[in-house]
């Protein structure tokens, strides 16, 4: 492990405004991430008329992320924080260009859209387990869970004005000048990284002497033989697995269970959105390591019961209902893992961790909304919801005993 230096243990203890304005800066990103998320999806409709090409771009994410997450992991530990998010930043910036200049141009095309999308998807992949860590190392020690909660903030608020500004920018001055747009919007987060830069420009801490590849498996090893991460993997992906993809079936939710349109489906959004915006926000509260592990395990099950009693209504104001409390305790057990995931790994395996965590909670979703939308051509979605919900919610009572022993035992 690489040793600290006087100068780092010198170094004042993190301020609460440092992950406040990190947030902040984050929020100005995320928006611009999905304002191009919009404009790329609008892009490649107008050039193919073609839902299978829309779906083969939103696809990139996801391929993307199989093979970065275990690469980015063993990357992060091995580098410095600040020097690899700076780096990620400006090749990211420089591709929102690329496509900016390409659109502008007229010389883009499905093919070349979607080589891009893979590219961008690479760096953001690379990008997140540092950005995940530099929001942990500016929390002032204890605030950890304070530190990402306001990051859930700050991504909540971005997913839901992030597309509105894009679609205004396109309706006004076209698709192209969204890309522009996310390009500056990489300013923020630069300014603050300058800001912070004392407090996350160290050397990585995985000893770099050991080869590159025995890095990323002892990272797997290390997950399966460590009970808390073990279990806390476990948890991770029974949650996205049988839970969390109840936000990606809100169209099928909305135009088929409840015979609605957009604004139907506005509306489950919005549900979503304010219980996930509630959550994050009483989360914002100081929490020691036990009682965030119940916190986390409570809010596990409040969304598995939640989804139960969501199976079972046919009034939509009392699905809304639900569906906002799925959304608060979605958030609250997401945070509640992210946190035990920074607070109880080996800093020399953080990296590897937090990318493998990202990895669960952006492939699982995927695969369990497709597995119940299969389902779907032959029973109700609702009911199969509540199943998988179910699933989970026994998963969870099954494995109290084994999270008494792991996370508490010692006290």
């Amino acid at each position: 492990m690489t040793a600290i230096t006087p100068d780092q243990q010198l170094l004042p203890v993190p301020k609460s405004r440092n992950f406040i304005l990190f947030s902040i800066a984050q929020c100005i990103s995320f928006s611009g991430d999905w304002m191009q998320k919009a404009a790329v999806g609008w892009l490649v409709w107008e050039l193919t008329h073609s839902p299978a090409w829309v779906g083969a771009v939103a696809l990139s994410d996801l391929i993307a992320a199989f093979w970065v997450a275990p690469l980015a992991g063993t990357v992060t530990d091995r580098s410095n924080p600040y020097r690899l998010i700076w780096l990620t930043q400006v090749l990211a910036m420089a591709n929102s260009c690329v496509i900016w200049l390409l659109v502008v141009a007229g010389a883009v095309s499905p093919f070349l859209l979607l080589g891009w999308a893979i590219v961008d998807s690479t760096l953001q992949g690379f990008n997140q387990p540092a950005r995940m860590m530099v929001t942990g190392a500016l929390a002032p020690q204890g605030r950890i869970s304070q530190a990402i909660a306001a990051n859930s903030i700050a991504a909540n608020i971005a997913r839901s004005i992030g597309p509105m500004i894009g679609g205004f920018v396109m309706l006004h001055s076209g698709v192209g000048n969204v890309f522009l747009l996310n390009a500056i919007s990489f300013i923020a987060i630069m300014a603050v990284l300058v800001h912070v830069r004392r407090w996350i420009d160290r050397p990585g801490l995985a000893v770099r002497s050991v080869r590159f590849s025995d890095d990323i498996i002892s990272g797997f090893r290390y997950i399966r033989h460590a009970p808390q991460m073990a279990m806390l993997f476990a948890l991770a992906l029974s949650f996205s697995l049988l839970a969390r993809p109840f936000t990606e079936l809100f169209p099928a939710l909305a135009g088929g269970t409840f015979k609605g349109g957009p604004d139907t489906l506005g509306l489950l959004m919005a549900a979503q959105g304010v219980g996930a915006l509630l959550g994050a926000g009483w989360m914002l509260r100081k929490r020691a390591a036990g009682p965030l592990v119940r916190i986390t395990y409570a809010a596990a099950l409040g969304i598995a019961v939640s989804l139960i009693a969501f199976s079972t209504t046919g009034t939509f104001t009392v699905a809304l209902a639900l569906i906002g409390l799925a959304g608060l305790f979605h958030v609250v057990c997401n945070i509640g893992m992210q946190t035990m995931a920074q607070t109880m790994s080996d800093p020399a395996m953080r990296g590897r961790v937090l990318a493998l965590y990202t990895l669960v909670f952006r492939a699982a979703p995927a695969l369990g909304a497709f597995l119940i939308g299969f389902a779907a051509h032959w029973f109700d979605l609702q009911v199969l919801i509540g199943l998988a919900a179910a699933a989970m919610l026994l998963g969870i009572l099954a494995s109290i005993p084994a999270v008494r022993r792991i996370y508490f035992a010692e006290r």
